[in-house]
């Protein structure tokens, strides 16, 4: 199979919660920073404020705005104390993917966090284009980190699949002109999305690709 054969040329992913499986890093920081604050988090409250966009939940979790700076300060330096792993599934299919796609990453997170995480699990050298919170001035749901991501690449929005697992993902892509693909899991927020299509997992993103081009 030739690229020129391909329905994609690039296969573009989110990073926490559909490659690295970072929740209960991400989730003990929330509550470190949050205890700062003499407040508390439960895993249930956690779903139903989470936001890739981390000022929008602050703001659901009742952080006051002029907090927002000491809460990061937290948050980053209580996340730098875990090595997330990720999922089983996912170098497997980055392995695979990266025979016939440029793979790309567009993500929330800062830099400086997300390419620690990406050294130490291994991965850095699959991604030809990174865009992370540091690079955008919109948050998810705004299109802008997939449209850096599509300039970079030379791509226009029908060339790329953008693969993710939460509600905004969704609604970037859908934004963007993007095909989506969401990967359901135990704290995905995907199924929140109208219009979207769904995986249980990720390992079923290879048949699926390959169903596609026949």
């Amino acid at each position: 199979m030739t690229s020129k054969e391909q329905l994609y040329k690039s296969i573009l992913f989110d990073f926490d919660g559909t490659l690295l499986d970072s929740f209960p890093a991400h989730y003990h920081a929330y509550e470190v920073t949050l205890a700062h604050f003499d407040m508390e988090i439960t895993p249930e409250r956690y779903m139903e404020t989470y936001s890739p966009n981390w000022f929008a939940m602050y703001a659901a979790l009742g952080i006051p705005e002029e907090k927002y700076g000491e809460a990061d300060e937290i948050w980053l330096a209580e996340v730098k104390k875990h090595k997330p792993a990720l999922f089983p599934a996912a170098r497997p299919l980055l392995e695979a993917l990266s025979e016939s796609y440029v793979l790309g990453l567009v993500t929330s997170g800062s830099r400086e966090r997300v390419m620690r995480d990406l050294n130490t699990t291994g991965i850095r050298d699959f991604f030809e284009v990174i865009v992370t919170g540091d690079d955008i001035t919109r948050p998810k749901p705004d299109p802008e980190g997939l449209q850096i991501a599509l300039e970079q690449l030379q791509l226009r929005p029908s060339q790329a699949l953008f693969v993710g697992d939460a509600r905004e993902d969704c609604l970037m892509a859908q934004a963007a002109g993007v095909p989506f693909l969401g990967i359901e899991g135990e704290f995905s927020t995907v199924t929140r999305a109208e219009g979207c299509t769904r995986l249980a997992d990720l390992r079923e993103l290879s048949a699926l690709l390959q169903q596609a081009q026949q």
